[in-house]
């Protein structure tokens, strides 16, 4: 564009209204002309233009449609209608399809190179709100790119973090390093059916290779006990969730798990703990990790005498859904058989 004049091409059938208009514009810009609208296309196809003189009545089709067309194909040139004895009704339909504006033969010179070069303005600065607008979007795209990497980056420091963990956990309590592995796998099968992004899932598996982490300050006896507990005991135990986000807030990287650890023992009714929240306030990847948190604590708990078959998990959750556990998701862990994969 700075390398060359400016382009206009002049769309008209009259052969004098071309001469004339390529005289009077010849100084300020490179002017093409065309008679008709295919010779027009033919030029746009292959040529660069900025601005546009089009006749509002052509031989082979009306300007009005050939406007249409070229604002589809080139919505960034700006195309100024010539009429002579148009209507006022076309006209309006010529703006409104997108032209810059109308001149009525015959034309005033001082017109003519005040609205061409108006139009021209227009122009430039339609394309460089384009061009930052396009290096907008390059510059959220690279950033898009960046956040992935370091939420990429995150999630495996996580891992690598949670690994150290659960060896701790697995060599003091043997049962629990196992049930944080199954609860993990039946978590994010359940999260992928009922559409959660993968972002989330992530973040869903590491809150439940940690969602026992609290119990690693909990007597082991108590933990492992085969009797009732006693009050105190119990008290004990319900405290595991709170003292689990005592250790993980000290990571940074590990926060978007502190929620589904604090909430993964409430219940749908609010009858649970810590909070006691109810229904919807309970973080939708804590209702799932309850889910699966209880599934396999009924089909692997070391301290049941006889585990739970299948058919009591089933009538278990069936039951206790809308009261312990989100109806929707006792829904899809029995209509896609998960059960299976516990």
């Amino acid at each position: 564009m700075l390398n060359r004049k400016p382009s206009v091409l002049v769309i008209d059938g009259a052969f004098y209204m071309r001469q004339a208009l390529q005289f009077v514009l010849r100084d300020e810009f490179q002017v093409c002309t065309a008679p008709g609208a295919l010779e027009g296309q033919f030029h746009l196809s292959s040529h660069p233009v900025d601005i546009i003189l089009l006749d509002i009545q052509l031989r082979e089709t009306d300007g009005i449609t050939l406007l249409s067309e070229i604002k589809q194909r080139f919505p960034y040139i700006e195309i100024i209608m010539i009429t002579a004895h148009a209507s006022l009704e076309s006209l309006k339909r010529a703006i409104r399809l997108g032209a810059f504006d109308y001149l009525v033969k015959p034309l005033d010179k001082p017109e003519l190179l005040s609205v061409v070069r108006n139009a021209l303005k227009q122009r430039m600065t339609a394309l460089r709100i384009r061009h930052e607008l396009d290096m907008l979007r390059e510059s959220t795209f690279y950033l898009e790119h960046l956040v992935r990497n370091v939420k990429n980056t995150l999630i495996s420091s996580s891992e690598n973090f949670i690994k150290a963990i659960l060896f701790s956990i697995h060599s003091r309590d043997h049962y629990t390093g196992i049930h944080v592995k199954r609860v993990r796998n039946l978590s994010s099968l359940i999260a992928d059916k009922m559409g959660v992004t993968d972002e989330n899932i992530q973040w869903l598996k590491c809150a439940a290779f940690l969602h026992d982490i609290g119990k690693m300050n909990i007597d082991a006896a108590i933990l492992n006990k085969q009797s009732a507990l006693t009050d105190y005991e119990y008290d004990t135990v319900k405290k595991h969730p709170e003292k689990g986000v005592e250790i993980i807030q000290h990571v940074p990287f590990l926060k978007s798990t502190i929620p589904l650890i604090m909430h993964h023992h409430e219940r749908y009714d609010g009858s649970g703990y810590p909070s006691g929240l109810e229904g919807k306030a309970i973080p939708f990847e804590a209702r799932i990790l309850a889910v699966a948190d209880a599934i396999d604590s009924m089909m692997n708990s070391p301290v049941r005498r006889s585990p739970y078959t299948v058919d009591n998990v089933k009538r278990e959750l069936q039951l206790h859904a809308s009261t312990q556990f989100d109806p929707e998701i006792v829904e899809v862990v029995l209509r896609d058989e998960l059960l299976s994969f516990a």
